[in-house]
């Protein structure tokens, strides 16, 4: 990591530090007004200084910055907050021997200083050890697994293949800070995203489970990666299946935010729909039924399907008998409203096909089941699709 991107990081940790500072009320206010600092007991006048220091380096004011970490330093030489705050300020003043040597005494008392962490994670990245790095990165997440600038951390890791292994060891080992690496995607681009789905693919510990990368995968597939979206779940979640998954509606599951590789229900006044094994522990399928004026879609999937030529297959019964106005379409988006009419078997037993051609404009398509409205119960079940 370069050196401005290093102060970017301290100055994080320094704003995560004084949101944390503890002491006494007196001490609290002498870093507001420096002029009580003089009546601050002795007990409490480092931790006022310190706070002082933080506060001065989230302003910029280097000089204020030095005199009241070195004042900390010596009002508790042996905490290392004191000596990591001075390297901080330091390096901030360009004084990058001063601040090697700060952080080398903050060092000697241990690895729970954030600070000193983050200096020689720096240090093990600019010297090509990754896995070094890593390490001090994760002493940092398990102390505080939203650190101001994670995101900024885990992404001077994501980007290289090296990298990526380092932080796939460290979460082998299931630390705390795994699950909002895995939760919390919602402000991150689209090649952040795909690194992070990187570090997870390459772990060897065992899958982590379907409810556990769902998030990084639905936000990953939305934001144009369905293609390493796929790879993921199928990596971590023992249910997926590289076709369409759950053919007969058997795991449709009504209660959770929609995964794109699984079926999810569509929300809408106008359908009713439920698992027929709500109705029967031996039912399978799933029962539709629409009202309103024009055919609806009533569940769908995504699809990662090479360009091509395919053919998909289904019942939809009402009763012993075919349905009448079922539909699917294949698309980029929900929206589309494109429905391609089904062709039924000439047996009347409620077998459709369609045939689908897959283009590249987009590397998921969305599979989509429509019904045209009407007072019966549809039954849709057994879909499989093959390429031709």
């Amino acid at each position: 990591m370069a050196r401005p991107a290093l102060k970017l990081a301290l100055l994080g940790g320094v704003a995560g530090y004084a949101a944390l500072v503890l002491g006494s009320g007196l001490d609290r206010a002498s870093a507001r007004n420096p002029a009580l600092a003089a009546y601050v007991p002795a007990l409490f006048a480092a931790e006022a200084q310190r706070a002082m220091a933080a506060r001065a380096l989230e302003a910029g004011d280097k000089q204020p910055a030095l005199t009241a970490a070195a004042r900390a330093v010596v009002a508790d030489p042996i905490d290392p907050r004191s000596a990591a705050l001075l390297g901080a300020a330091q390096l901030a003043a360009g004084q990058q021997v001063k601040a090697d040597q700060s952080f080398r005494v903050s060092a000697q008392f241990g690895w729970r200083d954030p600070l000193t962490q983050l200096y020689f994670m720096n240090a093990a990245l600019a010297g090509g050890q990754p896995r070094l790095a890593a390490l001090r990165l994760d002493a940092i997440l398990r102390q505080a697994p939203n650190f101001p600038v994670r995101n900024m951390l885990l992404a001077q890791f994501e980007g290289t293949a090296e990298g990526r292994a380092a932080l796939a060891e460290r979460l082998a080992l299931r630390p705390a800070w795994a699950e909002p690496y895995m939760n919390h995607t919602g402000l991150l681009d689209l090649p952040t995203l795909r690194g992070r789905a990187g570090v997870l693919g390459s772990l060897r510990s065992g899958q982590w489970g379907c409810d556990a990368v769902a998030p990084l995968v639905s936000q990953l597939a939305f934001a144009g990666g369905a293609i390493e979206a796929k790879q993921l779940w199928l990596a971590h979640c023992p249910s997926a299946t590289a076709g369409i998954a759950d053919p007969h509606f058997a795991a449709i599951r009504l209660t959770r935010r929609p995964v794109p590789f699984e079926w999810n229900l569509v929300g809408s006044g106008d359908v009713e729909a439920m698992p027929t094994g709500q109705t029967g522990p031996d039912q399978t399928g799933l029962l539709v039924r629409v009202g309103g004026p024009v055919a609806l879609p009533v569940a769908w999937q995504m699809l990662t399907l090479a360009p091509g030529s395919y053919q998909l297959s289904w019942t939809a019964r009402s009763g012993p008998v075919a349905a009448a106005g079922t539909q699917i379409s294949l698309s980029c988006a929900l929206t589309d409203r494109r429905a391609v009419a089904a062709i039924a078997e000439p047996d009347g037993k409620g077998r459709f096909n369609a045939q689908l051609v897959v283009d590249a404009a987009c590397p998921g398509h969305i599979l989509a089941l429509w019904q045209a409205p009407g007072p019966d119960l549809i039954r849709f079940d057994d879909l499989a699709i093959t390429r031709r």
